[in-house]
C-alpha cells in the first residue's frame, strides 16, 4: 500500500470493490467548485475578464503542485501509471496554485486582488473531495480510542482525518460565504489558505505519514505555503504603498 497516492489496502473503505469513490468525488469537487465560481462572478459588478486567466492559472498550477510532490517522493520506488493517475496532495496544490496566480498576474500585468471570488469555490471543492477519501478509506489517521474512531477495514479504530478535514472545509465555506461582501480584496483567499495550512500542519500529527527531518513531508509543504503567503502579502502591501 502506498498511502501518498490515495490508495488504501484491499477491502478498506465503505464502497464495493472497484467502485471509484475517490475519482468520482474529485470530479464532483471540480464541478461544484467551478459552478460556485461562475455564480460568484455573476453576482459581482466587477469586470470578470481578469478572473478567467487567474482561475485557469490556479487550476493548472494546482494540478502541477498537487502532483509534483508525489512524483518526487516516489522517484526512489519508480513512477508507475498508478502514481501518475492517483497520486496528489491538496497542500501541494494550494502552493502550486498560489505561485501560478502570482506568475500570471505579473506576466499579464493584472492589477487588483481577485482571490475573494476563488476562496469559497476552493473550500467547497476540497470538502467534497474529502468525502471521496472517507468513502475509499485513504488518507486515514492513526489508531485512537476516541468514540468517533472509524475502522476502515483492519479492525482498528482510527482518527477519521478525512472527516476532520471535510468539516473544517465546510465550516470555512460557511464563513467565507458570510464575509464575501464585506471582506477586503484578496483577504478571504489568503486567510483561508493560511488557516488551512495551520490546520493541516496540526492534523499531520494524527496521520501516519513518515517523518522527514523532524516533520512529515506535508508539514514541510505547509510551512512553505505559509511562507509563500506571507511573502505574497508583503509584496502586495509594498506595491500598494508605491501606487499611493
Amino acid at each position: 500500500m502506498m498511502e501518498l497516492t490515495h490508495q488504501a489496502p484491499d477491502g478498506w473503505g465503505f464502497c464495493p470493490d472497484g467502485f471509484p469513490a475517490y475519482p468520482l468525488f474529485m470530479l464532483l469537487a471540480i464541478a461544484a467548485g467551478a459552478g460556485l465560481f461562475m455564480i460568484e462572478i455573476r453576482k459581482r459588478d466587477q469586470p470578470s475578464g481578469p478572473l478567467f486567466p487567474i482561475a485557469l492559472a490556479a487550476l493548472i498550477g494546482g494540478v502541477i503542485g498537487a502532483k509534483l510532490p508525489i512524483l518526487l517522493l516516489n522517484l526512489r520506488h519508480g513512477v508507475s501509471w498508478e502514481t501518475l493517475l492517483a497520486g496528489r496532495t491538496i497542500v501541494g496544490g494550494l502552493v502550486g496554485g498560489t505561485l501560478a496566480v502570482l506568475f500570471i498576474k505579473k506576466r499579464l500585468g493584472i492589477q487588483g486582488r481577485y482571490g475573494n471570488r476563488l476562496a469559497a469555490p476552493i473550500a467547497l471543492g476540497m470538502a467534497i473531495g474529502r468525502i471521496g477519501c472517507l468513502l475509499s478509506g485513504c488518507c486515514f489517521g492513526k489508531p485512537t480510542n476516541l468514540p468517533w474512531g472509524i475502522d476502515f477495514g483492519d479492525g482498528i479504530a482510527r482518527h477519521p482525518t478525512q472527516l476532520y478535514e471535510m468539516l473544517f472545509c465546510f465550516g470555512a465555506l460557511t464563513i467565507l460565504l458570510l464575509r464575501r461582501k464585506t471582506a477586503a480584496p484578496g483577504s478571504l483567499l489568503t486567510g483561508y489558505f493560511m488557516a488551512y495550512f495551520v490546520f493541516r500542519f496540526l492534523e499531520e500529527f494524527l496521520r501516519t505519514h513518515p517523518i522527514q527531518a523532524g516533520l512529515t513531508t506535508f508539514q514541510w509543504i505547509c510551512i512553505a505555503g505559509m511562507l509563500t503567503l506571507l511573502a505574497k502579502n508583503k509584496l502586495m502591501q509594498s506595491k500598494e504603498k508605491t501606487d499611493e
